[in-house]
């Protein structure tokens, strides 16, 4: 099951365990049905730890089902553009045009990245786009950043765990258990993991569960559009005592592999 965004399995599993110490939470269990009754809502589901089927009763179920596009009265089948399964036109991610065609399709609508920075990003490109056609041009796309703002926080930034699967990256760890202002401040919970191009250095993405997650991925995703290395990130400023030291010492410990990779190699 998902918790969020998150993909890496060791933070993925310390977030969950971190939750479920606070309030019951179980990201696998099966609905099994649903009944509204006098009291409330009755709801029936598959444990995910014993499998055994349970039914509880609660005041209220929220829903948390997601969203897609509301295109479906557009009928869109009738317009020429190739659609997807999910009958949203097939689109050019950098310059947000639908195939060949005077059509440009940007924010919520294309199901892509449901987050508002982006939807304005893609405004202006396919407004630009859409006002010199037929000069389409690539526009602006930053490093992709994501983050829940619940306690402690998430962020992703640049590409997760997964979508790194089969690049081998290195990993650089750290934990805010024992890290100094999180403990001062009584908000050391949480890991950071940042991952990084082996052979160059070159910082690729990141995923965070911890204090300040929304300040740590900006510094990150600066540093990832930039495509910064670890070298070049350890020569910027830290100051004592920050959280971000937590991050310096995940980025010591993801350049420390991949320099004795390097000497592998070497010798």
């Amino acid at each position: 099951g998902f918790l969020g965004p998150l993909s890496d399995p060791e933070i993925k599993g310390y977030a969950t365990r971190l939750f479920q110490s606070e309030f019951p939470l179980d990201p696998d269990a099966k609905v099994l049905g649903l009944e509204r009754t006098d009291a409330g809502v009755r709801v029936r589901f598959s444990d995910s730890q014993t499998g055994t089927e349970q039914e509880e009763e609660f005041e209220y179920v929220l829903a948390a089902t997601g969203r897609k596009p509301n295109v479906k009265g557009l009928a869109l089948e009738n317009s020429g553009l190739e659609l997807d399964a999910r009958g949203v036109p097939v689109f050019n991610a950098q310059t947000m045009q639908c195939g060949d065609s005077h059509i440009f399709i940007a924010g919520d609508v294309n199901h892509s990245l449901p987050l508002l920075h982006e939807a304005a990003d893609e405004g202006k490109i396919a407004g630009t786009n859409a006002g010199r056609f037929p000069d389409v041009q690539p526009g602006l796309r930053r490093s992709q950043l994501s983050v829940v703002f619940c306690d402690p926080q998430i962020a992703i930034v640049g590409a997760s765990w997964q979508e790194l699967q089969g690049q081998h990256p290195v990993v650089g760890k750290v934990s805010f258990e024992n890290q100094g202002r999180s403990r001062v401040m009584l908000r050391n919970r949480g890991l950071l993991h940042v991952y990084a191009d082996a052979t160059t250095g070159q910082f690729l993405g990141a995923e965070i569960f911890g204090p300040q997650a929304e300040h740590l991925g900006h510094l990150l995703a600066w540093a990832h559009q930039q495509q910064m290395t670890l070298e070049q990130m350890l020569e910027m400023p830290f100051y004592h005592p920050v959280i971000e030291e937590g991050l310096r010492t995940a980025l010591r410990d993801a350049n420390v592999q991949v320099q004795n990779q390097a000497s592998r190699k070497a010798a």
